[in-house]
């Protein structure tokens, strides 16, 4: 009975390790960069490890002409491609976390500051073991606002 106390209290606390918070955070930071640098670098992989495969989707809230909204939507897997091609940019970027809310460490929003020219609201899943972007928001920063 001695013997078996030990391994039950690593058992015991193997669940709080699987649920560490700040483990947690490091991934969906990962994710989010995967992202951000994925885009500059014009990789594919990390744009894909960013991302949730077919669904992920990308909403853009855009000023018309006569400056009215638009919304429009795209779909991840298009984007991606889009994104990937061409040559990595030789423009320096800067992107910031400028939040970051978990939900019964299941469910991310993560508000990012991209290149002080966008603002993207990102909802991330953690499914099977892993963060994904599973939605990106984004509007232009507007000029007089900076």
């Amino acid at each position: 009975m001695i013997q078996l106390a030990p391994a039950l209290a690593l058992f015991a606390l193997a669940p709080a390790q699987a649920m560490d918070p700040s483990t947690d955070e490091q991934a969906i930071e990962a994710a989010v960069f995967d992202y951000f640098d994925g885009q500059g670098e014009k990789s594919e992989e990390r744009l894909n490890r960013a991302f949730y495969g077919e669904t992920a989707q990308m909403v853009g809230i855009l000023k018309t002409d006569d400056g009215s909204d638009e919304v429009r939507t795209w779909e991840m897997k298009d984007v991606i491609t889009n994104w990937a091609e061409g040559e990595p940019s030789e423009e320096e970027r800067s992107g910031e976390i400028i939040s970051m809310d978990i939900a019964d460490g299941r469910l991310a929003t993560v508000m990012f500051d991209s290149n002080g020219r966008f603002t993207d609201a990102l909802t991330l899943a953690k499914i099977d073991g892993e963060w994904k972007i599973v939605q990106k928001v984004f509007i232009r920063q507007d000029q007089s606002s900076q």
